[in-house]
This record gives structure tokens, C-alpha cells and sequence, in this order.
């Protein structure tokens, strides 16, 4: 079986609710890849979110890195709860 992690801007859209209407979401295959690979797959489709929902912010710097931060935190969770 094939688990895909979901990597869904939530934390990012409670915390940006007026930044954007709607959530951007990147799939992340997890077959066959070690921890560090999942990861770094994870912070950098983090980052691709991000920068999608945080587009046009006034402190786009600030929200960013925020948004970077939940989002993969939230992602770990989820992963590890399944």
C-alpha cells in the first residue's frame, strides 16, 4: 500500500485566515525513503506552501517562517499518527 503524506497549509491557514480563502496542498510519497528523506521532502513542500499562501503579506518575512514552522510541525504529527 501507498501512503502519501498530505501536506495541508491548516496551521497555516488559522493563522493567516485573511491572507487567503483557500489552503495549498502538496502530496509527499513516502515509499521507499528513509526518515531524513521524508523530512527534507516535508520542509520543502512546507516551503512551496508557504510561499503560495503567504504571497502579498504585508510582513511576508515574519509570516513565512511562521507558516514554515506550523505547517511542518502539524505535518510531523499527522505522520506519526499514522
Amino acid at each position: 500500500m501507498i501512503r502519501i503524506a498530505l501536506i495541508a497549509a491548516v496551521a497555516a491557514v488559522a493563522a493567516f485566515a485573511a491572507s487567503s480563502a483557500s489552503a495549498t496542498e502538496v502530496r509527499v510519497s513516502l515509499v521507499g525513503k528513509s526518515a531524513e528523506q521524508i523530512n527534507a521532502d516535508i520542509l520543502d513542500a512546507a516551503r512551496t506552501v508557504c510561499a503560495r499562501d503567504v504571497a502579498g503579506e504585508t510582513l511576508i518575512l515574519g509570516a513565512y517562517g511562521r507558516c514554515v514552522r506550523d505547517t511542518v510541525q502539524v505535518t510531523q504529527q499527522k505522520l506519526a499518527a499514522l
